[in-house]
């Protein structure tokens, strides 16, 4: 089983795994939504708690949707630990045992109900196109690419979470009147999603050497998924600036 950081894949050139990753952290840099409006706005511009509310009803669709991308590598993988970290995430997302009080979705549900989103619009129909265009591209990542690159894919939404996460729950914990319970979710992946990231990042470097031109498809998978993030941050913007508060 390969572990080193250099090797041969389909009897083409040595592949340096450290360099992928070192471009693939480049185009996260680059693209890093730390920096967008939707993060940096929300203590400048104070929406409404109903606009809020607008945008915590797609963040809730985009977590309970995108919990598939676990399950997917999970079947498609035989190595144990790669198995395991799977069933992990899973159990972190999907339920109360380890990492918060509620599945995360739930947490998120809690949060826009705070926010006023009544319990008749937590139903499939109310999801937009914009935020199934991002889980789709997503998903289909986790399908159609090696398992290695689909871990290499959710690295790079997961190493942006925690610093982007902070600001937002800093600026909710400022300019509104939030319990922390209400806040739960923010303050569970400002924290957690950078052990998720490092240990995600340990097993793209055990395995990269069994994907077949891991380069290649590592850099269009990082451009994609961090190009598909962003625009749909472009859309949760949107949600927030329609009922702003002048």
């Amino acid at each position: 089983m390969p572990t080193l950081s250099t090797h041969r894949i389909d009897a083409g050139p040595p592949v340096a795994v450290e360099d992928v990753i070192a471009q693939c952290n480049r185009i996260v840099q680059e693209k890093k939504y730390s920096r967008h409006q939707f993060v940096t706005s929300i203590e400048q511009t104070v929406p409404g708690k109903e606009a809020l509310g607008n945008w915590a009803l797609q963040k809730y669709h985009q977590v309970y949707l995108q919990n598939q991308i676990f399950s997917i590598i999970h079947s498609k993988s035989s190595f144990e630990d790669v198995r395991q970290f799977m069933v992990e995430q899973l159990v972190a997302e999907e339920t109360p045992i380890n990492c918060g009080s509620d599945s995360h979705y739930n947490l998120m549900r809690r949060f826009a109900a705070a926010c006023g989103v009544p319990d008749t619009q937590f139903v499939p129909e109310t999801a937009s196109p914009q935020t199934l265009a991002y889980v789709n591209v997503l998903l289909s990542i986790m399908r159609d690419e090696h398992f290695v690159v689909g871990l290499l894919t959710i690295y790079a939404i997961e190493s942006q979470s925690g610093e982007s996460v902070g600001k937002l729950v800093a600026s909710l914990r400022k300019a509104y009147t939030f319990s922390e319970a209400e806040l739960e979710w923010f303050t569970v992946h400002s924290d957690a999603d950078d052990d998720h990231a490092e240990e995600g990042i340990r097993l793209v470097r055990k395995y990269a050497g069994l994907a077949p031109d891991f380069a290649g498809r590592a850099i269009v998978a990082v451009e994609s998924i961090c190009d598909a993030w962003l625009a749909l941050h472009d859309y949760y913007v949107s949600l927030l600036k329609e009922k702003a508060i002048q």
